[in-house]
């Protein structure tokens, strides 16, 4: 869908780089119909008779140094993953919702890490569970204790 490279055989006058689907050619991500690569990317070739990565990530960066994204198919030991404009960008072209305008901010970068610390507050811990729990089953035996009977008693 967003992956065009350069059209090697010309079979397209006048548009020097095509949609490219095949595997083992130098593509690139792009957003405006293969006018240009957002942000400079390139895409990984193919797992098979490529350069052993899937085509739908990132092209590998070199060494540990400089991951482009959440999207590189490699981390290093020790390495904290980063989102970028990049993975948002890609992520906001196959249809997801994003909060972040990349075309504005080209530098986005989110660790891993910063996103965990954002998010894992809002999962309750199991003692706040337990302390949930333990308060609706008071509040049950309260309430069932209240319940008044009424009585019917017929004359002999």
């Amino acid at each position: 869908m967003f992956r065009y490279s350069a059209d090697s055989t010309r079979a397209v006058r006048g548009k020097p780089d095509v949609l490219d689907l095949s595997v083992g050619s130098e593509a690139y991500f792009s957003i405006d119909g293969g006018k240009t690569a957002l942000f400079g990317n390139k895409l990984a070739t193919g797992r098979y008779n490529g350069d052993g990565d899937q085509a739908s990530h990132w092209k590998d960066a070199v060494g540990c140094t400089g991951q482009i994204g959440i999207l590189d198919p490699t981390f290093c030991f020790g390495q904290e993953g980063e989102v970028t404009a990049l993975d948002l960008a890609a992520y906001d072209a196959m249809g997801w919702n994003t909060s972040v305008d990349v075309l504005r901010n080209p530098n986005y970068v989110a660790t891993t890490a910063s996103i965990y610390r954002q998010f894992a507050s809002l999962v309750p811990e199991p003692g706040s569970w337990a302390l949930m729990l333990t308060g609706f089953a008071m509040m049950g035996a309260t309430l069932r204790g209240r319940r008044t009977r009424t009585r019917v008693t017929f004359a002999a």
